[in-house]
C-alpha cells in the first residue's frame, strides 16, 4: 500500500495518524566550551559567516582594525558598548568612526559596524544583541560589513538556554529592550524564491570569539 493510499484509508475510516518519530533532540545546555565553540563556528560558517578566535579584547580590536582595513571601509558605525571605546586607536588615522547616535543617513552610509554580542547560540550560530547592555541596532543592521565581537563564557549551548537567558535580569527591563537575533550576513528569498545576500543588512559578518580557552 502506498503513501497516499494508506493517509486516505485512514481519513476515510477516521483513524489517528500517528506522526513520524521526530529525531532525539542533541543536549546542549552541558557541552564543554570548546565544543560550544566549534559547533557555533561550523554552523556560522555554512551560512556564509566567518569566526576567529582572538584571546583577549585588545586582540580582538586590533584584529578588528585590521579587517576594516582589509575591507577598505573608511567611515565604521560602532556601538556605544564600553569595551568598544579603544577602537579608535585600532584604525588608520583617515577612518571616521560614526556614533551611534550618528543621523540615520550617517549610520547608512557607514562602510562598515562593529558591536559587541551579549550572548552566542552554538546551536544555530546565532548572535544575541540586546539594547539594553549597548545601542547596537542600526550600526548592525545598516552597514554591509558587519564585526560583532563574542566573549567565548557567553557563548549558550541551545536556543532554550538563550531564552531562558532573556527572561531574566541579566538581559535588563524588558520595557526598554530590543533583543535582534543574527544568524550570518543577511539574506532573502522573497523574490522568485531566489537566495540573495546583503538585501536587508550587512553582506559580511566577521564574529571575533573573545576569551582564552
Amino acid at each position: 500500500m502506498s503513501a497516499r493510499e494508506a493517509i486516505l484509508g485512514a481519513l476515510r475510516a477516521g483513524r489517528a495518524l500517528t506522526p513520524p518519530a521526530l529525531p532525539a533532540l542533541v543536549a546542549l545546555r552541558n557541552l564543554p566550551v570548546a565544543e560550544r565553540v566549534a559547533r557555533f563556528s561550523a554552523v556560522l560558517t555554512k551560512v556564509g559567516g566567518v569566526v576567529e578566535r582572538c584571546h583577549d579584547i585588545a586582540a580582538a580590536l586590533r584584529r578588528a582594525g585590521e579587517l576594516l582595513d582589509a575591507a577598505g571601509a573608511r567611515s565604521v558605525a560602532t556601538s556605544d558598548a564600553r569595551e568598544l571605546a579603544a577602537l579608535p586607536s585600532n584604525l588608520a588615522s583617515d577612518v571616521r568612526v560614526v556614533p551611534h547616535d550618528a543621523p540615520r543617513a550617517e549610520l547608512l552610509a557607514a562602510d562598515a559596524g562593529v558591536t559587541m554580542a551579549q550572548w552566542g547560540i552554538a546551536e544555530t550560530g546565532t548572535l544575541v544583541l540586546v539594547s539594553a547592555c549597548e545601542q547596537h541596532r542600526l550600526a548592525s543592521l545598516l552597514p554591509p560589513l558587519h564585526v560583532a565581537l563574542l566573549p567565548v563564557d557567553r557563548l549558550l549551548g541551545g536556543f532554550d538556554e538563550a531564552l531562558a537567558v532573556l527572561r531574566g535580569p541579566a538581559a535588563g527591563p524588558p520595557a526598554s529592550r530590543t533583543i535582534t537575533f543574527v544568524t550570518g550576513p543577511s539574506r532573502t528569498a522573497d523574490i522568485e524564491l531566489e537566495l540573495v545576500v546583503g538585501v536587508h543588512g550587512p553582506k559580511a559578518l566577521h564574529v571575533l570569539l573573545v576569551g582564552p580557552g
